[in-house]
C-alpha cells in the first residue's frame, strides 16, 4: 500500500491530499483541524505507568461535543463507507441487535430521528450522524466481552478485520505494557461498567501522520520537523446496553499540529516534554515516538 505524507486529517494516509476551496485550511500551511479540546492531554504522571484514568460521563452523552470538525469528519468517514465497507464496517453474528440498540441511543442523544434501518445498516446510519467511532462488544459463552460489530474510520495503526472477535487482550496486544500495568484494570471496568454509570478516558500518541484514517504505520521519518509532526488523543468513552447487556465502545480522535501546540501554555508544553522524555522507552516505541524523542523533547523545550 502506497503510503502519502500530507498535511490533511481528512484525507486518508494512502491518498494524495486534493482539498477543495471549501475545505478547512484549504491555504497551504494553515491549520486544517481544531485544537484538542483543554482537560485531554496526558499529564506526566502517565510516564509513570499506563493507566485506564477512566472518569464518569453524563448518562445523555454518548458522543463528543459538536465542534467545527463534525462536518469535515463525517465527509471523511461518508467517503470512506461508501469507497471501502470492508475496511471501516463489521459486523459478526449475533450483534444486529446490539447494532439497532446503539444506534437508538446515539441518534437519541443528538436530537435526530430514529433511525429507519436495521442491523448493521443502523449503526452505519448513526455513526454518518457523529463526529465517533462506533464499535459494540459482546459478552461470549463465558461472558467475556469481545469486538462484534463496529463503524471504525479512524483507525490509529491497526486493522479493523483482524481485531473482530477478539477480546479486550487480544486487540490490544501490540500496546506496551498491556498485560503488566492495564489489563487486570481494564478487565475489572469492563465488568463494572452500568447502564446508569458510563465512563470515558482518553489515548495519547505523537505521529509523524496527521490522517486518522491510518490502519498502518508509516514508515519512521526522523528527518522531519519536530514541528511538523501531530498530537494524537483519542476520547473514548464505555458505556453498558440495557437490552443486549452489550458494551458500546466510541472514540473521537483529535489531531493538532506541533507548531500549533507550541502556542498553549508554557505549563502544557513542558508537562508533555518532561512525559516525552521520561515515558519507557517500550512505550515510547509503542506510540511511534521513540525515533523522534530527542528531537521532540528539545522542540518542547524551545517554550
Amino acid at each position: 500500500m502506497s503510503i502519502f505524507f500530507h498535511n490533511d486529517p481528512f484525507t486518508p494516509f494512502d491518498r494524495q491530499e486534493t482539498p477543495s476551496i471549501d475545505s478547512p485550511g484549504f491555504v497551504p500551511g494553515n491549520r486544517r483541524c481544531i485544537p484538542i479540546p483543554d482537560g485531554l492531554f496526558p499529564t506526566a504522571v502517565d510516564a509513570v505507568r499506563l493507566r485506564i484514568g477512566a472518569r464518569p460521563l453524563d448518562v445523555a452523552q454518548w458522543v463528543s461535543a459538536v465542534d467545527d470538525d463534525w462536518v469535515p469528519t463525517i465527509a471523511m468517514k461518508r467517503a470512506l463507507i461508501a469507497d471501502r465497507p470492508q475496511e471501516v464496517v463489521a459486523c459478526m453474528e449475533g450483534a444486529q441487535e446490539a447494532c439497532e440498540e446503539v444506534a437508538a441511543g446515539v441518534l437519541a442523544s443528538i436530537g435526530a430521528s430514529p433511525s429507519m434501518e436495521s442491523g448493521i445498516d443502523a449503526l452505519v446510519d448513526a455513526a454518518l450522524h457523529v463526529a465517533d467511532d462506533l464499535c459494540i462488544l459482546l459478552p461470549d459463552e463465558q461472558g467475556v466481552p469481545r469486538l462484534m460489530a463496529a463503524v471504525l474510520c479512524s483507525p490509529n495503526r491497526w486493522r479493523l478485520v483482524e481485531k473482530m472477535g477478539g477480546t479486550m487482550s487480544g486487540i490490544h496486544s501490540p500496546v506496551a505494557r498491556y498485560e503488566d500495568d492495564v489489563a487486570s484494570p481494564v478487565n475489572s471496568v469492563m465488568m463494572r461498567v452500568n447502564t446508569e454509570r458510563p465512563l470515558w478516558r482518553t489515548n495519547w500518541g505523537i505521529s509523524n501522520h496527521p490522517a486518522l484514517f491510518q490502519p498502518e504505520t508509516p514508515p519512521a521519518t526522523p528527518e522531519m520537523d519536530a514541528g511538523d509532526m501531530w498530537f494524537r488523543v483519542e476520547w473514548q468513552t464505555l458505556r453498558r446496553l440495557p437490552i443486549t447487556g452489550g458494551i458500546v465502545f466510541t472514540i473521537r480522535t483529535y489531531v493538532e499540529k506541533l507548531s500549533d501546540f507550541m502556542a498553549r501554555d508554557k505549563p502544557l508544553v513542558q508537562d508533555i516534554a518532561e512525559l516525552v522524555n521520561k515515558i519507557p522507552e517500550d512505550v515510547a516505541v509503542y506510540k511511534s515516538i521513540a525515533p523522534y524523542r530527542e528531537k521532540l523533547f528539545a522542540y518542547f523545550e524551545t517554550r
